[in-house]
């Protein structure tokens, strides 16, 4: 005599009629138990898997950033004579030449990686590391491509922005007036950060929110003076902007004609 076998998820087994073992399917409320604490679990886990990634990705940007601080350092040993002189550049990656080059002309010498270049006139820039950050994978504005393939790296030479604010004022001597404000900052300023708040945990959301002020989004690893480490860097208030450009004045000679 055939007996009925009930086939279920995962079943226990029972002794049935004549020795014969039969199979105990799972009850509705024991699979949704189930299912319940997997999505527990996955609700647990998934956000501190995604935390881990970013961190990865942190880490890498910060590895890119020490090394174009190394390039900028062998920079400074070799084109200003032992007097520790940032670059002077234009804050473009396109137009640079001999009087007036660009970060990456300058990176071409002391950085032994592919530069980044565009294949055309409107196309995307072509990027790796280091200039590129592996968090920036693209914005939610009006233009949603990377910033790297916008204009070809992930970062803001704030160096270089100073000098050209500098210049804008007829402050005599710029280059030398900004790398002399940096020297008396010290290590504690930052050269260098990353473009954009990518690495904060809410990116996505906060990109979008035009009411959020600069100083709340603000998450970005930075380049510091000196000995070149890399770190989170802090927000720079209106007040600690006017105090360093007050030093790079004094150093630079003082406003001209």
């Amino acid at each position: 005599m055939a007996y009925p076998i009930n086939v279920g998820v995962g079943a226990g087994r029972r002794e049935g009629a004549g020795g014969v073992a039969a199979v105990r399917g799972f009850t509705l409320i024991e699979l949704l138990v189930v299912i319940s604490v997997i999505a527990l679990l996955m609700g647990l886990l998934l956000p501190t898997l995604g935390k881990t990634r970013e961190n990865t990705r942190r880490v890498k940007c910060q590895v890119n950033m020490r090394s174009i601080g190394q390039g900028l350092q062998m920079y400074m040993d070799t084109e200003s004579r032992g007097q520790q002189i940032l670059p002077k550049v234009r804050p473009i990656n396109e137009g640079g030449n001999d009087n007036d080059p660009t970060m990456l002309d300058i990176m071409a010498k002391y950085l032994g990686a592919p530069l980044p270049f565009r294949p055309s006139e409107n196309a995307d820039w072509v990027v790796s590391e280091p200039f590129r950050c592996p968090s920036d994978n693209g914005g939610y504005g009006d233009d949603a491509r990377p910033t790297w393939a916008q204009i070809g790296w992930s970062y803001r030479y704030l160096a270089g922005e100073f000098m050209v604010a500098a210049e804008a004022v007829f402050i005599k001597n710029p280059q030398f007036g900004v790398s002399r404000a940096y020297e008396k900052a010290g290590n504690t300023s930052f050269i260098m950060v990353d473009y954009e708040d990518w690495h904060h945990p809410r990116w996505k959301e906060i990109s979008r929110d035009s009411d959020m002020g600069e100083a709340q989004k603000w998450d970005r690893n930075g380049l510091f003076w000196g000995d070149w480490h890399v770190g989170k860097a802090e927000y720079i208030s209106e007040s600690q902007i006017r105090d360093f450009f007050a030093d790079v004045v004094r150093f630079g000679g003082g406003i001209g004609t």
